[in-house]
């Protein structure tokens, strides 16, 4: 299968860059601007580094006051060269923001608050992510093989888990080394939150699947994964899945998936075969709670009760992957859904999926969550732009 992904970069927002570079020798300006008329939550900015490209380090200052701001350095293609660097703005309506990129080893001291994704083999094969807001995890080979030959503790789902967190600092390793010790270490909230949502073989979070004749088709559980950043600022990761049969099509997905500092969604890139749609969607559980669609800033959402908690989880996709939504409700267990249908355009898709929980007070209510989605979604069809130089 022919790899697009290693094509995109998905930080949720990406700016476009504009104008030719008037450098110093060891550094160069960047002026970021908000073009439309509404005040923007935190984004994420990608700046090539184009001729300074190099195994040298590069931080970034704000242009105004001279101080540095958290960053990081990407390696685009595995060749040990920085490409390009990135860090976040929040712009004001018609605001626009001065920075220097400037060669030199950061002053930054690194801290747990961060985007983070490792591989846990203490732990099966689970692979999680996480950032200062959200985690999640999906399942891997092993513990399929396990459902399939009987062995208890495996789990066979493609589905995405949620992990409920109240702290902003990286809880994965800690919550796994309590695992070792205690398997529901983690199903209990010592404080920082815990994992309580089901998953099953549903489609959690932003899992994926094919319609055919009315039924939802998902795939299992992933079959390899490579991470290709890992934080402070974005974390992205691979991971592969096997075929698997909707009708008479044979399916093959490949996902890319990353999450942003400051963010409650993931974002997926999906390279599709076999199919001209494809379908995520969010688990319904116990079906009381309240759906609500917007078509227009395109999200889907499903606010519930939750181990008498509240959570809310979401769909954001870009208008033109957008085929329609549809609900099913059924009587067997895990198979209730609300569904988004993705149109695949030169074999792929992207989305956002993601999830606001009342225990970590990071949202006061449903409607303040559903107002984070629509301008996260208008952030999304309205990217800032980059310009270089003066």
């Amino acid at each position: 299968m022919k790899s697009l992904i290693r094509k995109i970069f998905p930080v949720a927002l990406i700016a476009t860059v504009l104008g030719a570079c008037t450098c110093q020798q060891n550094q160069f300006d960047v002026t970021v601007s908000n073009p439309t008329n509404f005040d923007r939550g935190i984004e994420t900015v990608k700046v090539d580094l184009g001729q300074f490209a190099s195994k040298d380090a590069f931080v970034v200052l704000e242009k105004e006051s001279g101080d540095e701001i958290l960053s990081q350095l990407l390696d685009t293609d595995g060749d040990s060269i920085y490409e390009a660097v990135i860090f976040q703005v929040s712009l004001k309506a018609k605001e626009a923001q001065s920075f220097i990129v400037k060669q030199g080893e950061s002053s930054i001291e690194p801290t747990e608050v961060k985007t983070y994704a490792r591989f846990v083999p203490e732990r099966t094969d689970d692979f999680t992510w996480e950032n200062d807001r959200v985690g999640f995890r999906v399942y891997g080979p092993k513990a399929q093989k396990m459902v399939e030959e009987g062995v208890n503790g495996g789990t066979l789902s493609g589905g995405v888990d949620c992990w409920l967190k109240k702290v902003d600092y990286s809880v994965i390793n800690k919550w796994y080394k309590g695992y070792l010790d205690n398997p529901n270490y983690y199903h209990q909230d010592r404080g920082e939150g815990l994992d309580n949502y089901h998953v099953g073989p549903s489609l959690g979070c932003g899992g994926t699947g094919v319609m055919y004749e009315g039924n939802l088709y998902p795939h299992v559980n992933y079959t390899a994964y490579e991470v290709i950043n890992n934080g402070p600022v974005n974390t992205t990761f691979n991971l592969d899945y096997a075929p698997y049969k909707a009708g008479d099509a044979n399916i093959q997905e490949k996902k890319q998936l990353s999450i942003d500092l400051g963010s409650n969604l993931t974002k997926f890139v999906i390279e599709v075969e076999g199919t001209n749609t494809l379908t995520t969607g969010i688990t319904l559980h116990d079906k009381q709670g309240e759906v609500s669609v917007d078509s227009t800033a395109v999200w889907a959402g499903y606010w519930s009760p939750h181990f008498g908690e509240e959570l809310g989880n979401a769909i954001v996709v870009d208008p033109k992957y957008f085929a329609g939504y549809s609900k099913v409700i059924s009587e067997e267990k895990d198979k209730s859904h609300l569904l988004v249908h993705l149109k695949v355009i030169d074999g792929k898709v992207e989305y956002y999926g993601g999830f606001a929980w009342s225990g970590s007070k990071q949202f006061e209510s449903k409607e303040a969550w559903e107002k984070y989605l629509t301008l996260f979604a208008k952030q999304v069809q309205n990217p800032l732009t980059i310009k270089i130089g003066e």
